[in-house]
């Protein structure tokens, strides 16, 4: 069993978003999934797995449970009933993201390629680094314009990278339309497939989430 969590001290980087894409493209592929929603204020997944339990289009294999605290935590990542624990985690130090990262065998830390955003991503690797034995983090730069990589802005960013030595994963991911519809309630990303204009926009969406999950699996087991 693995465990992933989706954290940051800041909100509105995109962590639940990118959280429920991961688990419906494992999902999609046969695994069994929990998502721990440990945003106490939010629920944000929470929320969109009931959205989607109504619609009718939750996969089977997923499912989710909110916690509170951090014996609530402890307590469900020591079931091991699923094949992977994905656990999203209030835009905010607290107790339950400290727990999370602490019992996770990866955290992705998603960040918008932004001065703004990398200063406080640069903090949360600081912090990690200095306070914690265990803490395997992975920046992974979100919601990516196709038109960012060409701008000064996004090269700042990567400078920044470089210049901290975070140790980012290799794939960002793309902000894309379909991931918007996506967040509703469509369950997964082939259910939005079904509209042939679609077609296109979803197997660049999905490729861009499997290329993310290969480098998760890598991080986890380099060999």
């Amino acid at each position: 069993m693995a465990t992933i969590a989706f954290a940051h001290t800041k909100g509105g980087v995109g962590k639940s978003t990118l959280c429920l894409l991961v688990a419906t493209e494992l999902a999609s592929a046969g695994a069994s999934v929990l998502i721990v929603d440990a945003d106490q204020k939010q629920r944000s997944c929470l929320q969109w797995l009931e959205r989607c339990r109504h619609a009718g289009t939750l996969p089977q294999t997923l499912k989710g449970v909110g916690v509170s605290n951090m014996e609530e935590l402890k307590a469900e990542l020591k079931r091991c009933e699923h094949d992977i624990t994905l656990i999203d985690v209030q835009g905010s130090m607290n107790d339950l993201l400290i727990a999370a990262v602490v019992g996770s065998d990866l955290t992705l830390v998603p960040t918008k390629a932004n001065a703004m955003e990398m200063i406080e991503t640069i903090k949360l690797f600081g912090w990690a680094q200095t306070n914690l034995k265990h803490a395997p983090l992975r920046l992974v730069l979100n919601r990516v314009e196709g038109i960012d990589a060409h701008t000064a802005v996004f090269q700042d960013a990567v400078q920044m990278i470089r210049d901290n030595q975070l140790p980012a994963l290799s794939t960002f991911v793309r902000a894309r339309k379909v991931y918007e519809q996506f967040a509703l309630e469509a369950g997964t990303l082939l259910s939005i497939a079904r509209d042939a204009s679609k077609t296109e926009q979803v197997a660049k969406a999905r490729r861009n989430i499997l290329d993310l999950i290969a480098d998760m699996k890598a991080a986890i087991d380099p060999q």
